[in-house]
């Protein structure tokens, strides 16, 4: 499985929602991508950026970004 990794700052500023919206405090994700079209077919967010590291490893992701 290959993915790509993104951050709260950015969706929040990309999709221009509320200065104020934090996403409940999850602020590292992941974008998980179809292996043949990279698009995006699943989003999971992380509160610890450590947390989002033993995900990929444990789960052998790829990233690509």
């Amino acid at each position: 499985m290959k993915a790509e990794l993104i951050d709260w700052q950015t969706v929040k500023q990309d999709c221009k929602y509320p200065a104020n919206d934090n996403n409940k405090g999850f602020v590292f994700g992941l974008n998980f991508l179809n292996d043949e079209t990279n698009e995006v077919l699943d989003v999971q967010w992380f509160k610890k950026e450590e947390e989002r590291k033993k995900f990929i490893e444990k789960n052998n992701i790829i990233i690509i970004n």
